[in-house]
């Protein structure tokens, strides 16, 4: 296995390297662990306004001249917001490394924020709002998380309340940078083909001359379940749900068992709720479960849609489903191929430079440290069905549900009065 180096500036910025000979690409994020839950709600999707604005121009390159650059370097620039994270990505060929360090360090601390391109980014934005409000497999799943964490900032929508967005200001922008993007919130990782030789220096160059700010950060609390449930009546040809409850968090010693339990119940076709729902009932196209991790909160959940006329058949089903996992537990075969896919997905990421990246940058986000996949590979070979069984009984029997629907509102009456797993 490649060895990962570590080096920490006096600052606290943290970089990280993992060199791959064997590929002719190379990865680079620059991490932030600052994301939506470090805003107040009325800086509610500020730090998604900001990451747009990172690609709008910096002090020496406007924004046709950024793209510009960009394309000249090849390879792809992106970038993402979460409730906990801001990240800037580059891949790139291996003798394009050096070029996309500097213009991906020139976007995050050079660029202008400019007010003309502030309130044209902002209409940009109010329409990926208004897209993914005409999105309800999407949307539903938001409304979900409001109703789970209540008035939490991880309940919030990481786009924020359009009125937000109509109101920011270059001052809004400024203010937020300079109270939370502190250098000891930054991680830069690196994975590929590259001569650490020069890009050690050309990182250490850059980020050694970041100092604290000392300004006071917003506090970041833990949320607590509310279980709400809450309906946003809509005439659609299919109705879409999102209903779960309370998981383990990033790095909770039940993660692996967690994470098998989630793959055989909902977590991919041959699951339980997949197979009954749509292969055995022809009920549903798009069915399933999936798992949000925070650092102190976690989250389960099961989503789908229907017609009208089939949308309890589904859920009651889904139901039934979950019952009897902590009632029955699972079968050997179950645990195996579960097992097994997880590993797969595990060990074909390792043949992408950017999913390297990406393991770099979260575990040591997460864990502050790398966790190496032998040891990933070992915790899930352990899990045994008891395990599973636990899993089901501890966070599933019996717990209530936050309930989120998109739909004709009769056809959700009986799951809007509180239901439990």
């Amino acid at each position: 296995m490649t060895p990962i180096k570590k080096i920490v500036l006096s600052n606290g910025v943290r970089i990280l390297f993992e060199r791959i000979p064997s590929v002719r690409s190379a990865s680079l994020g620059l991490w932030l662990d600052v994301g939506s839950r470090n805003e107040n709600q009325a800086e509610n999707g500020l730090s998604h306004f900001i990451e747009h604005m990172f690609f709008k121009g910096t002090d020496s390159k406007d924004a046709y001249q950024l793209s510009n650059e960009m394309n000249r370097i090849g390879g792809n620039f992106n970038a993402f917001t979460t409730q906990e994270n801001i990240c800037l990505s580059a891949k790139v060929v291996d003798e394009n490394v050096g070029r996309a360090i500097d213009l991906l360090t020139e976007i995050y601390l050079h660029s202008s924020f400019a007010p003309e391109e502030i309130i044209r980014e902002r209409n940009v934005i109010l329409e990926e709002v208004k897209m993914y409000n005409d999105t309800p497999d999407e949307l539903v799943i938001d409304h979900f998380l409001h109703l789970l964490y209540a008035d939490n900032p991880i309940g919030r929508p990481i786009l924020g309340p359009p009125e937000n967005i109509s109101a920011f200001t270059r001052e809004d922008v400024r203010r937020y940078q300079k109270r939370e993007f502190a250098p000891d919130r930054i991680v830069v990782a690196l994975a590929g083909n590259f001569d650490l030789r020069r890009v050690e220096p050309q990182l250490r160059r850059i980020f050694e001359r970041l100092t604290p700010n000392g300004w006071e950060r917003n506090p970041v609390l833990p949320p607590t379940p509310a279980f709400q449930t809450h309906n946003e009546d809509r005439k659609l040809e299919q109705l879409h749900f999102c209903m779960g409850t309370i998981a383990p968090h990033r790095d909770s010693d039940d993660r692996y068992a967690f994470a098998v339990m989630n793959t055989i119940l909902g977590g991919g076709p041959a699951s339980r709720i997949f197979q009954e729902v749509r292969e055995n009932r022809g009920l549903a196209y798009s069915i399933g479960s999936f798992e949000f991790a925070f650092k102190d909160a976690g989250c389960f959940a099961i989503s789908g849609g229907s017609s009208p006329r089939n949308i309890r058949k589904v859920l009651d089903v889904c139901l039934s489903e979950v019952r009897k996992l902590y009632t029955e537990g699972v079968t050997e075969d179950e645990l195996e191929s579960a097992r097994q896919q997880l590993k797969t997905g595990v060990l074909l990421g390792m043949e992408s430079s950017s999913t390297r990246m990406t393991r770099l940058a979260e575990s040591e986000l997460i864990f502050g440290e790398y966790l190496p996949i032998d040891y990933v590979l070992h915790r899930v070979n352990s899990i045994t069905r008891d395990d599973v069984m636990r899993m089901a009984q501890t966070y599933l029997k019996q717990h209530p549900v936050a309930f989120a629907g998109i739909g004709q509102e009769k056809r959700f009456e009986p799951y809007l009065h509180g239901i439990t797993f």
